[in-house]
């Protein structure tokens, strides 16, 4: 443990972000969730261009719990191919990410 990493997805309704946001939270795969939006988003499903109203969900977690995240919002996501990607974070400050890793799952 200690790859700090971002994990996004977005969900058309903020109560399913927030359902899943304190899932993961209440099982300590991730140690923080900053639900964002609505945002408008435009994408290709299904050979048409959809626009929809969505919101983005962040969680700040370790790499080394991405495979039980991501099994998880597949489990629990009403999508049929949600959004589920990661960013590594490359610096912050000690401080903050020593207190990320010590909130989350070992």
């Amino acid at each position: 443990m200690n790859e700090p990493i971002i994990v996004s997805t977005t969900l058309e309704e903020r109560g399913d972000a927030e359902r899943l946001a304190r899932l993961l939270l209440e099982k300590k795969l991730i140690a923080c969730a900053q639900i964002l939006g609505p945002t408008q988003s435009l994408y290709w499903w299904q050979r048409e261009i959809v626009e929809a109203s969505e919101v983005l969900l962040a969680m700040k977690t370790d790499r080394s719990l991405f495979p039980r995240i991501e099994q998880l919002i597949k489990a629990e996501h009403p999508y049929q191919v949600p959004e589920i990607v990661a960013t590594a974070i490359i610096c912050g400050s000690s401080e903050y990410l020593g207190w990320l890793v010590g909130e989350l799952a070992s």
